[in-house]
């Protein structure tokens, strides 16, 4: 590591350090690296320290407002009270100087900003923490929106997240309450979330691609992107015109019907996830504005989550379950999703879903809202240790984030009426022989090469069967309860064994006086009477233990 970059992290070190004191939240760094953490976490207020971690968070800046809400996608890991604080989390900074914008576009485009655009306002439509907004007009006239980085960001980004992998790598070596969570693993998933986020490259990419899918929704608009203008620092998109989801008021003056927006929203977000696999994942109203004709526009794609075909079909079977309040079909769905590891116990699994399904079976189905469930449903999760994949957990939050959205637009709006029937087709059609005969071809190529490599595999198995080098691996989660009881069983055997000697030794010594009745300078000691009480009070402890255990 440089001298430079080693001499930022400690700056960065003490800037983080003094807030966590200041904050009242040293117990975090006391817990993650000492023995008594399980004390410190369980008896922690979460309700009250989530606010603070908040403010916390805010305090820190770029990185950890983005890891916080990046976080808050994951109520499996994080204890709901907090979630429902980061959600809060607002990134709204005051904007950098028109001399760093420019200076970023000259070098990202190679040319100033007077070349390359016909007029630009230097004063931002809008500033975040990693970058601001500005409205400019193209050569050709047209009118865009340019999202320009902070400058120096991505130094400062990965400085904080080398910081915090050298924490969660702390964390987990010291075993403690933490641990159980692999913070690691934690971290390098946020962090590849915020590098991605960083590159506006890939932005780019998701604006392309969702405004190929949107092509066949005439409601749905997503703005272009122009290529020449845009980089990995800049990204330039076309200016739409709209009204701010979150102005209601307005809505209302336009003679907008907002019960039309919430369906077309809601539809427009569960087709990307149950169908195209590739959805928004931080639809705020921030993010949307309604244009004429009620149509919907959807802005910064920095958030994005990807399902694979796997997760689309056993997600769309869990929405299903969830609609008919089946627990049988719940535990079913998250099984084939991969979600239930082998040491959860099912059945207490089974009675904590069965739990949550009696709480809504008696409310109305359009009363029922599918954001509660999923929380209830994280809940368990958080509850029983399971580890939600991360693509499910980014689903989770843009349904909690959609739900909340339509909430405001139309409050007897419900989201199972839109995602029901998406995934029922979705089920049907696996069901139709057409389905079954796509899959099949599908999965033609996979069988032909597993015929293929047959031959191979049974060459290799016959030659190490000949070779006497096939190994049997054996797991069982009772393994080391196992090792235990083994060790207990040989340590009480070779105790017998000690005693049997010594009985055997004191045998030897009483027959050999008898015979020759000439005493040996052994008997001028309490040998005899001393190994007698030794042996009683051996065979005495060994009754004791054997009583003990139960099992004689």
């Amino acid at each position: 590591m440089g001298v430079q970059k080693r001499f930022r992290q400690l700056q960065r070190y003490r800037t983080i350090t003094s807030a966590i004191a200041r904050s009242g939240f040293g117990f975090i760094v006391h817990s993650s690296i000492g023995a008594d953490g399980v004390s410190a976490a369980s008896e922690t207020d979460w309700p009250g320290a989530g606010k603070h971690i908040r403010l916390l968070l805010e305090e820190l800046g770029t990185t950890f407002i983005k890891l916080g809400q990046l976080a808050s996608t994951r109520p499996d890991l994080v204890p709901q009270p907090v979630v429902k604080e980061l959600i809060k989390l607002q990134d709204a900074v005051p904007p950098f100087p028109y001399a760093d914008v420019s200076r970023v576009i000259e070098e990202e485009l190679g040319a100033p900003v007077s070349q390359l655009f016909r007029s630009f306002e230097p004063v931002p439509m809008a500033s975040a923490s990693i970058g601001q907004v500005h409205r400019a007009v193209l050569a050709d006239g047209k009118e865009v929106a340019v999202k320009i980085q902070r400058p120096q960001l991505s130094a400062l980004v990965e400085t904080d997240l080398d910081i915090l992998a050298d924490l969660a790598r702390l964390a987990d070596r010291r075993g403690s309450w933490m641990a159980s969570y692999s913070l690691t693993e934690v971290v390098e998933e946020l962090g590849r979330g915020l590098l991605a986020e960083l590159d506006y490259s890939q932005e780019a990419a998701h604006l392309e691609h969702f405004a190929r899918t949107a092509g066949r929704k005439s409601h749905l608009r997503i703005p272009a992107v122009y290529r020449p203008y845009s980089s990995k620092r800049v990204l330039t998109m076309e200016y739409i015109e709209g009204i701010r989801l979150s102005n209601v008021e307005q809505l209302s003056e336009e003679g907008i019907r907002t019960c039309v927006v919430a369906e077309r929203l809601a539809g427009a977000i569960f087709q990307q996830i149950l169908v195209d696999g590739v959805f928004h994942a931080d639809p705020h109203p921030g993010n949307i504005l309604v244009l004429s004709g009620e149509e919907i526009a959807l802005l910064d794609f920095g958030m994005v989550g990807r399902l694979s075909a796997h997760t689309q079909k056993h997600f769309a079977s869990f929405i299903i379950a969830l609609r008919n309040r089946s627990s049988k079909g719940v535990m079913r769905a998250i099984e084939q999703l991969g979600m239930i590891p082998e040491k959860v116990d099912r059945d207490k699994l089974y009675i904590d879903v069965e739990e949550m399904r009696l709480k809504f079976y008696d409310i109305p189905l359009k009363d029922v809202r599918l954001g509660d469930m999923l929380n209830d449903l994280f809940g368990v999760a958080f509850k029983h240790g399971i580890r939600v994949p991360s693509e499910l957990t980014m689903v989770g939050k843009a349904i909690l984030t959609t739900e909340g959205v339509v909430a405001e637009l139309d409050p007897d709006f419900s989201m199972l009426h839109v995602a029901e029937p998406i995934g029922r087709r979705l089920y049907l059609e696996r069901l139709s022989p057409w389905g079954f005969l796509k899959n099949t071809f599908e999965g033609v190529p996979d069988y032909l090469q597993i015929m293929g490599e047959l031959p191979i595999t049974m060459k290799r198995i016959t030659a190490m069967l000949n070779k006497g080098k096939v190994q049997v691996e054996v797991v069982s989660p009772q393994l080391e309860q196992l090792m235990k009881k083994l060790d207990r069983i040989s340590n009480q055997m070779s105790f017998s064994i000690v005693l049997l000697a010594l009985s055997l030794v004191l045998l030897g010594l009483i027959i050999g006086y008898s015979i020759n009745g000439v005493p040996t300078i052994l008997w001028r000691l309490p040998v005899l009477e001393t190994a007698i009480v030794i042996s009683l009070l051996m065979f005495a402890w060994l009754l004791y233990s054997i009583f003990r255990s139960g099992r004689f």
